[in-house]
């Protein structure tokens, strides 16, 4: 038989200072994360954590950070969440799913320079050498910016790079536009 843990009020949730995970009790599996700060003298970072057993694994569920995050607050998202995951829902691949289309989301709010500069950033050490990477940047800067450059990604369409490609085969072709 789980051990039911004693329900805490506000005030001795406060006055919890040790690092480790530590049941507030109100909803099974809810607990409070307290870790060493990073530097002295910084503030203790603490975290609402709900652990819930799905398909016989557990699952630790993040509900925010405290006191952000109350522990009334704290309570009823997880009663909330454990309900849904009683009910089949699998709470992790949602969380994961929500997270990849804010990211998605946000990608689309930036420039095709923006995102073409970060992903060279990203993929550098992909180069065989450095003069391969500033053959991609040269012709990103001579053919791609000033066409598409300062266009939002979500608003650039297949025209809008068949452009880019129709001037490439121009200017090889020596042909101006």
């Amino acid at each position: 038989m789980p051990k039911i843990a004693k329900e805490l009020s506000a005030l001795e949730v406060k006055r919890l200072t040790r690092p480790g995970w530590h049941a507030v009790g109100g909803v099974a599996g809810l607990l409070l994360q307290i870790r060493p700060p990073a530097q002295e003298g910084q503030p203790i970072p603490r975290s609402w954590i709900l652990r819930l057993r799905v398909a016989g694994q557990r699952q630790p569920i993040g509900l925010g950070s405290y006191p952000q995050v109350s522990l009334a607050e704290a309570r009823e998202q997880a009663r909330k969440l454990s309900l849904e995951a009683k009910g089949g829902v699998n709470l992790v691949a949602r969380k994961r799913a929500q997270r990849s289309s804010l990211i998605a989301a946000a990608s689309k709010n930036k420039t095709f320079k923006e995102c073409a500069e970060a992903y060279m950033d990203a993929h550098a050490t992909d180069y065989t050498n450095d003069k391969h990477r500033k053959q991609w940047s040269s012709t990103l800067d001579g053919y791609a910016y000033p066409v598409i450059g300062s266009m939002l990604v979500a608003d650039v369409t297949m025209r809008h790079v068949l452009d880019v490609l129709q001037q490439n085969t121009t200017h090889r072709n020596g042909a101006t536009r």
